[in-house]
């Protein structure tokens, strides 16, 4: 019974621990896609008048791989109708009139606190061909590009792709001011429905490299190194002979060369003869003496020992 429940206990901290690692990898995935590509559900509602249209849009949001902070660096915005079924024209475009997509990027910064700046971009399409129909299918859109400048100390920026508009430019001779667009759909996120979900990419954000400063620095270091370092000078080698002095004989005319009294510290100062009785005397009647009682405890277990009958 004890083996079973141990054996599920290291079980379930065995699958608490394969969540957790999951979860990792799912976050860091996330956090290090740079693209993102979905179909979201728009709702786009006529500047004409007329009830709003729901339709499927794919949307493709690119961030670079790589970004400095307090430097700029570009992201696209690609929103392109899903063909079936048409996204209709609310009104008549001309032949030669252009399409003019406004789109709205959100950005967020980490850690908190920090901000990104992102700019408004207002890309406008290639000439038509031909003239589209009201309540034919709507012309490509054109992709927007867009600066995006993170805060000094930003480690990351999302960017969120969210409404967008979409304009008509009249072509030149038709007696419309070609400067001013013709509003044409107000399109925003569906709040019901399976594609509500905006596309999203991320990018992480770097420091300044402080590369210049850096290398100045060994630059400077070998020079006092080789100013410090030096020079080999002439040398003079003289040598001596030393003879070693006899060491002092005791003496009655000289017993002022060795130590008259022993200093009291046992054999290590000299003193052996002036300590007292020898040490081995000690050993010895001590060993005597347990000798003398080992016997006579040995005499008197014999004696106690009880007879045998």
């Amino acid at each position: 019974m004890l083996k079973s429940k141990a054996r599920g206990r290291v079980a379930g901290r065995a699958a608490a621990a394969g969540v957790v690692s999951a979860g990792l990898l799912l976050g860091l995935s996330a956090l290090g896609a740079h693209a993102d590509t979905k179909t979201v559900t728009y709702s786009c509602t006529p500047n004409v008048g007329g009830a709003a249209v729901t339709h499927d849009f794919m949307v493709t949001l690119t961030a670079s791989t790589s970004a400095v902070s307090g430097t700029q660096y570009t992201a696209t915005l690609s929103v392109q109708p899903v063909t079936t079924p048409a996204f209709p024209a609310p009104v008549e475009i001309a032949s030669g009139a252009t399409i003019e997509l406004q789109p709205t990027v959100s950005a967020s910064a980490l850690p908190a606190g920090m901000t990104a700046g992102v700019s408004t971009p207002s890309p406008t399409g290639t000439p038509l061909t031909a003239v589209v129909a009201s309540g034919g299918a709507m012309p490509a859109l054109p992709t927007a590009t867009m600066t995006v400048t993170p805060q000094s100390g930003a480690t990351s920026v999302v960017l969120t792709a969210k409404d967008f508009k979409i304009s008509m430019i009249a072509p030149a001779g038709t007696g419309t001011t070609t400067t001013t667009p013709t509003a044409l759909y107000n399109c925003v996120v569906a709040t019901t429905g399976a594609n509500t979900a905006p596309a999203v990419a991320t990018i992480a954000v770097a420091s300044p490299s402080a590369s210049p400063s850096a290398s100045a620095s060994p630059s400077a270091s070998p020079s006092p190194s080789a100013s410090a370092s030096p020079r080999p000078s002439s040398t003079r080698t003289v040598y001596e002979t030393v003879f070693a002095s006899p060491s002092p004989v005791k003496t009655k005319k000289s017993k002022s060369a060795q130590i008259e009294n022993t200093p009291g510290g046992g054999a290590a100062t000299g003193g052996g003869g002036d300590a007292g009785p020898d040490a081995r005397l000690f050993v010895l009647t001590g060993t005597a003496l347990m000798l003398a009682a080992g016997a006579g405890g040995l005499v008197l277990r014999a004696r106690r020992r009880p007879v045998r009958q």
